[in-house]
């Protein structure tokens, strides 16, 4: 897809982005095979396997599908990745009735849902709208803080973006992947947009918790992962989440 940019974050790591909204979804290459992180905007699927050919992978290289959150921009390739591979899917419960379509309304939001294209901001507001992903994935397991995946990603529970939102820590690069629980904006981490946080206390105390981590890479849900600087970056904000300032409209 010409919307479409990998970006090789480290060795065996590659950013999936989508430039109408800088929407990043993430390929791990393990000893096990690929590991999918966030499903992307496409609900066909396009921009994984745009990231997987970029990488030397195929989908029958993908062994798991690991969801940060339930918005459009981030999950809807889920499903047709999942019936593709075969992959388990792992989310949180506090997003499934999302992932499952169980919250899914109808009427008038359902329609003009169905007519906003999967492109740039739009994304965000069709799931929004729809109160769902566009087509419904169930996890093979609903995964909890402090579980661990294929020995090497630990689950962290990041919630305040969404109900159920969580960061996979992987473990042999110390690369955290947060979703929307942190913003990178020009190599410094800040806020998520204030507008698509509803639970401003959860996600603040939940900033705190991550960025205490030693990270050597931060693979954000937007903009461009920071493999600079990290640490240093990180210290930085949590001075500001920690001092109780003012949550900025965008971030």
């Amino acid at each position: 897809m010409k919307d479409t940019q990998i970006l090789q974050v480290a060795e065996n790591i590659w950013c999936v982005r989508r430039r109408s909204y800088l929407t990043c979804s993430y390929l791990v290459k393990t000893k096990s095979g690929a590991v999918v992180i966030d499903a992307g905007m496409d609900s066909g699927g396009a921009d994984v396997r745009a990231g997987l050919s970029a990488a030397g992978l195929s989908m029958h290289d993908v062994k798991a599908i690991l969801l940060t959150h339930w918005h459009n921009d981030h999950a809807a390739g889920a499903q047709v990745i999942q019936r593709e591979t075969g992959a388990p899917v792992f989310y949180n419960a506090g997003d499934e009735p999302f992932f499952t379509r169980e919250n899914a309304g109808g009427g008038l939001r359902a329609k003009v849902s169905d007519l906003i294209p999967e492109w740039g901001v739009g994304v965000l507001f069709k799931g929004l709208l729809g109160e769902a992903i566009p087509n419904a994935v169930n996890a093979q397991l609903l995964v909890n803080e402090g579980d661990t995946l294929f020995d090497d990603f630990e689950i962290i529970e990041t919630f305040g973006h969404t109900p159920g939102h969580v960061s996979y820590f992987y473990r042999p690069a110390k690369a955290l992947f947060c979703g929307d629980a942190l913003a990178v904006i020009n190599e410094r981490v800040r806020f998520m947009s204030r507008p698509v946080t509803p639970d401003l206390p959860a996600a603040r105390a939940s900033m705190a918790r991550v960025l205490r981590l030693d990270l050597k890479i931060l693979c954000p849900g937007h903009r461009e992962p920071l493999t600079e600087n990290v640490a240093a970056r990180c210290a930085e904000m949590l001075e500001v989440v920690e001092s109780d300032a003012k949550w900025p409209l965008f971030g």
